[in-house]
């Protein structure tokens, strides 16, 4: 048996059915459904009242019988005519079933005290072009303000109808008019003066006008008939009080609307329908601050011109980790000039589950422009709050995670640094090379003995080296000059003496006429004691001079460690000086990732969000698993996707995947020659190596881009002069492509604008 859905239950209500012009009143409906599907709520068009604000909220509650879907209308309404008027009949659709409230109606008397509207610029136009009368009698008219327009363009539809004076002096009570029911539009009445609007003289006769203004927006493209406006009236039959009364009905010439669909080129994918004109987003978060577990408000003004019932909600992706609930959509309807306009609010609640900053995603809304004729995007560039763990209390501004100790280099990066490229080339062309030569044989030569001095020639060679270290300089070692060199080297008188004798005995031997073949065991042994000698005399003027060189640089420690590290000042507050001194750190030391992550902690807390996302960027190059990093990257998110594509970065490095690379290389290589039977084993760890190897020469390319962020809110200009005409504004901390330089400014490209920044605005994280 199937189970038949069963229509919502739908109540409407006015709080006040008696009410003067100019007064307002609150016109509710509530809908409950027993199921959780979608629910429309939809009015008919309004008569004699004109729409002030609308607030639509929908709960979706649990009980022993299944879910219980609630949508609740709140529509403030101002009464702009005097008359009995209808409101309603409101529908609920729910699927299949409908369900309907009956119209309730309202009674609207004349205000003694409230001041007729004026008719706006735009009324006035239209009224301009209103066919003339026949003479002598009433007239009524309907005017179109266009004929072809676009799906959810403003077109409005004025009833004018005119009397003659004497006519009109004759009626006992005010004509009705009765502006035409048009279907397939969304109808907005609009103000009008209830008696009288204007007066117009007309081939030497007085006439009388009256008017009712709606405006209306197609929904849907195709031809649209607009059927023709009733004015009724009626005059006695005489001039006794109680006399009858004629009636006349008049009725205006029907219109026809014409809708153009939308174009389809150009069309953006996450455009839902959306049509106005300017239409911009603003974000505001109640409270700023949440704790895990407790809901905060986000809520999503959309301001602009256009009608605020037609615009859809916007497409958000909330990050895991939320819980994001649709609270009420809230909506204020006013006209500047004629032209409609407002502002629509949605509500959400999002719920964090945990502690830590929780970024709220960018949101771009698509949306045709009336005026520009062509689709645009209303956008909202992502934010940060911050949340603390329930029970704790969450500071006004997130603050970064704690800072990275000092640290060498990433031992892969030293690694990779230490070994010049010619090594790089050895390392991955010889294992080839001796494969290939492996099968060959060599003739080895056999070394030839390597001559050991002994006896005299070794203690000669003892002294010289002693000498050439004493005296560098060659032309100083005669006699007197080495005497002096060795006793200014702490020896005694004698021992010096002696050293420069037996150094010219050497010499004399070496040179003389007997050769230097002929072994002197006496000699030897003198020259071996006087080395000895000498050693122990020179080491007491080294160990005097050694313990001043390390007080010298005990000294010099002391005085670095006296001044105040940038960590001490970062924990005191004083957050500039530890930002001038984790950027000496960054400068003197750019391969550490803890220098720029520091640094970037530092400018964040200053405010200057732009300065750390351009150093934590900087740091996740060097790390790019550090979770450190990671969390305080999530505090400053990029403003839009295009930076998004530009700043990120893989989870390795190019130093590791070089390593890595060499590594399996010399791996496989070693297994083809030793293990020759399983080559196939081996060479997929070849092919692996290549490829590793491919990967960090493209990751190398890709951190040396020409790719700056933008420190603060600056404007692109056409020409590098700052009275240059701007192109357009750029966010801190987007991303941009640096094209050249030029006197202190850089030419650059955001996404598709290009022009010149001050080159101080920006900082380069690669090229």
């Amino acid at each position: 048996m199937a189970l038949v859905q069963k229509p919502p239950e739908i109540h409407a209500s006015v709080d006040q059915d008696h009410l003067p012009v100019g007064e307002e009143l609150l016109y509710t409906v509530r809908a409950v459904s027993r199921s959780s599907e979608p629910m429309d709520v939809s009015i008919a068009p309004l008569n004699g009242f004109e729409v002030i604000a609308r607030s639509e909220r929908t709960e979706v509650s649990f009980s022993g019988g299944g879910p219980v879907r609630t949508t609740v209308l709140d529509m403030r309404l101002r009464a702009v005519r005097p008359g009995r008027w209808e409101i309603g009949p409101t529908r609920a659709a729910q699927g299949r079933a409908v369900a309907e409230a009956a119209a309730i109606a309202v009674d609207v008397e004349p205000g003694a005290v409230a001041a007729a509207p004026a008719i706006n610029p735009r009324l006035r136009a239209l009224l301009e072009r209103a066919p003339p009368p026949p003479r002598g009698k009433a007239a009524v008219a309907l005017i179109v303000s266009a004929d072809t327009v676009n799906v959810g363009e403003q077109v409005d539809v004025v009833t004018a109808a005119w009397f003659p004076r004497d006519l009109r002096l004759q009626l006992r009570r005010p004509p009705t008019l009765q502006p035409p029911v048009i279907n397939g539009v969304w109808s907005y009445p609009q103000s009008a003066p209830a008696g009288i609007a204007a007066t117009r003289n007309i081939a030497g006769s007085a006439y009388d006008l009256f008017v009712a203004h709606q405006v209306v927006f197609p929904l849907v493209a195709g031809t649209i008939p607009v059927p023709g406006a009733m004015l009724k009236y009626s005059t006695p039959l005489a001039l006794q009080f109680f006399s009858q009364e004629e009636r006349f009905a008049l009725s205006s010439r029907p219109e026809t609307l014409a809708v153009r669909a939308l174009p389809a080129a150009g069309r953006p994918a996450n455009f839902s329908g959306a049509v106005g004109s300017g239409l911009k987003l603003e974000r505001r978060v109640t409270p700023p601050t949440a704790h895990a577990g407790e809901g905060v408000t986000v809520e999503l003004a959309l301001t602009g011109e256009g009608n605020t019932a037609l615009w859809p909600p916007p497409d958000i992706r909330w990050p895991r980790g939320v819980r994001a609930y649709v609270d009420r959509v809230e909506e204020q309807v006013s006209t500047t000039v004629g032209r409609v306009n407002g502002i629509k609010t949605f509500h959400y609640l999002v719920v964090p589950d945990s502690s830590g900053p929780v970024t709220l995603p960018p949101v771009n809304y698509a949306y045709f422009d009336l005026s520009a004729r062509g689709y645009r995007s209303a956008t909202i560039a992502a934010a940060s709050i911050p949340v603390a763990a329930s029970g704790e209390p969450a500071a006004s501004v997130a603050l970064p995670p704690a800072l990275l100790p000092a640290s060498r280099p990433a031992l892969t990066w030293r690694v990779a640094q230490a070994i010049p490229p010619w090594a790089w080339a050895l390392v991955f062309l010889l294992p080839p090379v001796l494969v290939w030569a492996r099968g060959r044989r060599l003739r080895r030569r056999r070394p030839a003995p390597v001559r050991v001095n002994a006896g005299l020639r070794a203690a000669e060679d003892k002294l010289d080296a002693l000498v050439r270290g004493l005296v560098p300089d060659p032309d100083q070692r005669s006699r007197a000059g080495l005497a002096a060199a060795v006793r200014a080297a702490g020896a005694d008188i004698d021992t010096a003496g002696r050293v420069a004798e037996i150094r010219e005995r050497l010499m004399a031997r070496r040179y003389g006429p007997s050769g230097a073949n002929v072994e002197d065991v006496a000699l030897a042994a003198e020259v071996d004691e006087l080395v000895h000698r000498l050693g122990g005399s020179l080491r007491g003027w080294r160990g005097s001079v050694v313990p001043l060189m390390i007080g010298l640089v005990l000294w010099a420690g002391s005085l670095q460690a006296q001044a105040p590290a940038p960590e001490g000042l970062y924990e005191a507050g004083a957050l500039r000086a530890a930002a001038d001194g984790f950027s000496r750190r960054a400068v003197t030391e750019p391969a550490v990732a803890a220098h720029w992550y520091n640094l970037g902690a530092a400018y964040y807390r200053l405010g200057a969000k732009g300065r750390a996302t351009a150093a934590w960027i900087r740091a996740r190059q060097l790390l790019p698993r550090e979770p450190t990093i990671l969390r305080a990257l999530r505090l400053t998110p990029t403003p839009d996707a295009g930076s998004a594509r530009l700043l990120w970065s893989p989870p390795v490095t190019s130093a590791e995947l070089l390593l890595l690379a060499a590594v399996v290389w010399l791996v496989g290589w070693t297994g083809w020659i030793w293990r020759p039977r399983v080559r196939e084993r081996w060479t997929v760890l070849l092919a692996f190596a290549v490829i590793a190897a491919l990967g960090a020469v493209a990751l190398a390319a890709w951190n040396s881009r020409p790719i700056a962020v933008v420190l603060d809110q600056t404007t692109l200009r056409i020409s590098p002069h700052g009275r240059a005409p701007a192109v357009g504004p750029i966010e801190a901390g987007a991303a941009v492509r640096m094209r050249r330089s030029e006197r202190g400014w850089v030419l650059v490209r955001a996404g598709a604008l290009e022009g010149w920044v001050p080159s101080e605005a920006i900082a380069a994280i690669g090229g």
